[in-house]
């Protein structure tokens, strides 16, 4: 059987076997070479212009390379190849971006690949290489060496976007890692020389996370983004459907194009003239237990006598790290991660403080919005901030 080899700035040479070349060369594969991987991060670090296309032959590599110490079929080991290949075909223009709009409007998460591949040639792919389209998708959705607390996706993700940042937070021993990774059935279970590894990985997502995945700049834009979408939605100028068959210059054409508040965010995002921070505030420092961004927005706006549309509340969601809960064996016993480490147990902790709650308008507001958002959450006025808060000082 013939291979191809393709050379990543990551992993050195991929080879790819035959099979997956032809799922390569499909058009869902094809479309994630015009999906940002980072979304708008671009505006923020330079060089984060790299695409799903070659995460996705990442996460097929480190995939190849794990499955070689599971103990199941040839059918099942070449499935979760696939699996790594084709895990992130359903993601929507500019990544994350899209996607709690999706959520609400479809009911549609990008981990759901199966109304991607059913009818398509990728589904005739798939059978006629022996493989089954529902294992795979339960391979993407569900716990596996492609998608489960310590897996091909993270591993290469983490690597991959540090390196195209520049930022060094996400480096750790990969390889290390997968060595040191045996497994249960399907199931990934953590050696005890891995476990070093196991806590580098979890510390580099725990830096890359304020320091790009939610650097306020990023989560500007992407709001921007977001609300663009929104206003275009209610007005049916375009249909929520509409948006996963796009890829991200698909959709700059349409805003671009696109009349009124829509037109005026794509031309903002172009130019960098973004929104500014009136309020940005570590979330556990709010008194209020659970907020309604949309309410939070008309109110505000309210108060600060600005249209509603001028400003954007974040409330960035709350998700405990699935790493965590990584299976370790440790001198013979299988444990959480959580439990026999010290460091897992303190980033934990730490997590539950670095979500920001944002609130974004033009800079012609920000003193207006920023004492109209501290009245609605109930703020006191302080004389002294921490280092990574923005708030007003009267």
């Amino acid at each position: 059987m013939s291979r191809k080899t393709i050379r990543d700035p990551i992993h050195g040479n991929i080879t790819v076997p035959e099979w997956c070349v032809k799922i390569l060369d499909t058009p869902q594969l094809q479309r994630l070479r015009r999906i940002k991987q980072l979304g708008f991060a671009s505006l923020v670090y330079p060089g984060a212009n790299h695409t799903r296309f070659e995460h996705s032959l990442g996460v097929m590599h480190i995939t190849a390379k794990l499955i070689k110490k599971m103990e199941c079929s040839d059918r099942v080991k070449r499935e979760c190849v696939a699996a790594g290949l084709l895990h992130d075909i359903a993601h929507a223009p500019f990544s994350h971006s899209s996607e709690v709009l999706l959520k609400r409007y479809l009911r549609f998460e990008h981990e759901n690949i199966y109304p991607v591949i059913k009818g398509s040639e990728l589904e005739d792919l798939l059978k006629d290489e022996g493989l089954r389209l529902k294992s795979v998708v339960e391979i993407v959705k569900g716990e596996s060496v492609v998608s489960g607390d310590i897996d091909a996706d993270r591993m290469d993700y983490l690597v991959r976007d540090s390196h195209y940042t520049g930022v060094a937070y996400g480096v750790f021993d990969i390889m290390r890692l997968v060595d040191g990774i045996e497994f249960n059935g399907l199931t990934p279970i953590i050696s005890q020389r891995a476990i070093k590894a196991a806590e580098s990985l979890l510390l580099s997502r725990f830096m890359m996370y304020p320091t790009v995945y939610h650097h306020h700049v990023c989560r500007i834009a992407k709001k921007m983004y977001e609300k663009a979408l929104e206003f275009c939605f209610e007005r049916e100028m375009l249909e929520p459907e509409e948006v996963l068959r796009m890829d991200d210059y698909d959709m700059v054409v349409f805003l671009r194009s696109a009349e009124g508040f829509a037109g005026e965010i794509m031309k903002r995002l172009d130019n960098r003239k973004l929104f500014k921070r009136a309020i940005y505030i570590s979330r556990n420092r709010i008194p209020l237990e659970r907020i309604d961004a949309k309410i939070a927005e008309e109110e505000i706006a309210s108060m600060a006598g600005v249209e509603e549309r001028e400003v954007i509340v974040d409330v960035p969601e709350e998700k405990e790290a699935r790493e965590f809960k990584a299976i370790v064996e440790v001198d013979g016993e299988k444990k959480r991660l959580e439990e026999i480490s010290p460091l897992i147990s303190a980033l934990k902790e730490a997590e539950k403080t670095s979500l920001m709650l944002g609130v974004y308008t033009p800079k012609k507001y920000v003193d207006r919005v920023a004492k109209a958002a501290m009245k609605f959450f109930g703020i006191k006025e302080v004389v002294q901030k921490k280092l990574d808060e923005v708030l007003p000082i009267w």
